[in-house]
C-alpha cells in the first residue's frame, strides 16, 4: 500500500486525540459515565494512535528510499527530535510548577511533591515503564511504548518492503498477542510491558502491507471509527483492544478518502497540532478548572477553549516544527540529502 497524505488518517489521528482530551476533561469534572457509556475513551484513543503512528511511519520510510544503516539512523534521529522536545518541556513545566498527576484526590494535574531523581530522569528519558516510575504528567505513559517500538519498526519495514506479507504479518500479530498475554499474566515480565501493546502497533504495519482498494464509501469511514469506539467503550478489555486494533489495520485500505471539505480541513488542522494537544491539554484543564476554580464558569470555559486552541498552535510553531526541521537536517548528515523529502513528510 503506497499513499500520499491521507485525510482518512488525519481524521483517525484527530479522533484519537479528541478521545483522550474528552476523557481527561470528564475525569476532572468527576463524570465517569455519559449515558450508557463509561468515560474510558482515552485509552482507546491511545490505541488508535499506535495503529496510526506505525502506518504513517512505514509510509515515511518508504518515501525516504533508504535501506540498511542509513534508514535506521535517519529514522531514529528524526523520531528523537519529534518526540523528546515537547515531552521534556512538559516534564520541566510540571516540575517547575510542583505539579503531579492524580494526587490529593484530584484527577489530572494538581500541586504535589517533587519526585525523586530516578523519577525525574525516567520521565525526561521516557523510560517510566522500565523503572516502574509514575508519569508526572499522566499522558506521558504512552510515549515509552512508542519509543521502544521504534527500535523494531525499521527492521520490520526492511523485512516486508516490496513483498506481499499479509499472512506472515498476521501470524506475527498472533504471536505478539500470545506474548502480550504472557506478559500480563506471568510474574517477572513487568519491564517487558511493551509486549502488551505490540498487538496494537502491528496492525499499522499490516495496513501498510495491504493494497489500497477503496471498496467502501468515504462517509462510512468516520462511522466505522466511531462504531469501534462504541464497542470498546462498552467493554474496555485488553483482548478487545487488540482485536479492534487488528480490525482497524485490516480495514484502513478499504475506505475511500473522505471528500467533505470542512471535515478534511478540520482533521488536518487537529492532526497537525495533535501532539501538542496531547501533551498540553492537562495543563490547560489545570489552569481553567484548577487555578481559576473560584472564578465564574463563563470565564473558566473561555480560558479553557482559548488555551486548548492556542497553546498547541504556539508549541507547534515555536518548538515542535523547528525541532522536526533540525532533526531532518541532522539526519541528512548521516544519510544524504535524498532523505529530506521523505523525512519532511513524516509526522
Amino acid at each position: 500500500m503506497s499513499r500520499g497524505p491521507s485525510a482518512n488518517l488525519d481524521l483517525l489521528r484527530s479522533i484519537a486525540v479528541l478521545l483522550v482530551l474528552t476523557q481527561h476533561l470528564c475525569r476532572r469534572l468527576n463524570v465517569d459515565q455519559v449515558g450508557w457509556m463509561p468515560t474510558t475513551w482515552g485509552v482507546f484513543g491511545v490505541l488508535l494512535f499506535f495503529v496510526h503512528t506505525c502506518l504513517v511511519l512505514m509510509y515515511s520510510m518508504q518515501r525516504s528510499e533508504l535501506t540498511g544503516w542509513p534508514l535506521v539512523a535517519n529514522f531514529v534521529t528524526r523520531r528523537i527530535f519529534r518526540i523528546y522536545p515537547l515531552s521534556i518541556i512538559a516534564v520541566l513545566t510540571a516540575l517547575a510548577l510542583h505539579l503531579d498527576s492524580d494526587v490529593n484526590g484530584i484527577r489530572g494535574l494538581s500541586y504535589g511533591l517533587l519526585p525523586g531523581k530516578v523519577g525525574i530522569a525516567s520521565n525526561l528519558l521516557l523510560i517510566q515503564n522500565l523503572t516502574y516510575t509514575k508519569s508526572i504528567v499522566n499522558v506521558l505513559w504512552s510515549l515509552p511504548f512508542e519509543l521502544q517500538m521504534y527500535a523494531f519498526l525499521p527492521f520490520i519495514f526492511m523485512w516486508i518492503r516490496g513483498k506481499r506479507m499479509f499472512w506472515p504479518l498476521l501470524g506475527l500479530w498472533a504471536a505478539s498477542a500470545i506474548a502480550g498475554f504472557l506478559q500480563l499474566h506471568l510474574h517477572g515480565l513487568g519491564r517487558l510491558s511493551i509486549l502488551a501493546f505490540v498487538p496494537c502497533f502491528l496492525p499499522g504495519v499490516i495496513a501498510f502491507s495491504l493494497p489500497y482498494v477503496p471498496r467502501f464509501k468515504s462517509f462510512l469511514w468516520p462511522v466505522f471509527i466511531l462504531a469501534l469506539v462504541a464497542v470498546y467503550t462498552v467493554r474496555s478489555d485488553v483482548w478487545l483492544g487488540w482485536a479492534i486494533s487488528l480490525l482497524l489495520g485490516i480495514m484502513i485500505p478499504f475506505f475511500a478518502e473522505i471528500k467533505t471539505r470542512w471535515l478534511r480541513l478540520a482533521s488536518n488542522r487537529i492532526a497537525t497540532y495533535s501532539y501538542g494537544i496531547y501533551l498540553a491539554h492537562q495543563f490547560c484543564i489545570w489552569i481553567a478548572l484548577g487555578l481559576l476554580a473560584s472564578h465564574p464558569l463563563w470565564l473558566r470555559i473561555a480560558v479553557l477553549i482559548v488555551l486548548l486552541v492556542g497553546l498547541p498552535v504556539l508549541l507547534y510553531h515555536a518548538i515542535e516544527k523547528p525541532m522536526i526541521g533540525l532533526g531532518i537536517r541532522i539526519a541528512a548528515r548521516f544519510t544524504g540529502p535524498r532523505a529530506l523529502p521523505g523525512a519532511a513528510a513524516a509526522l
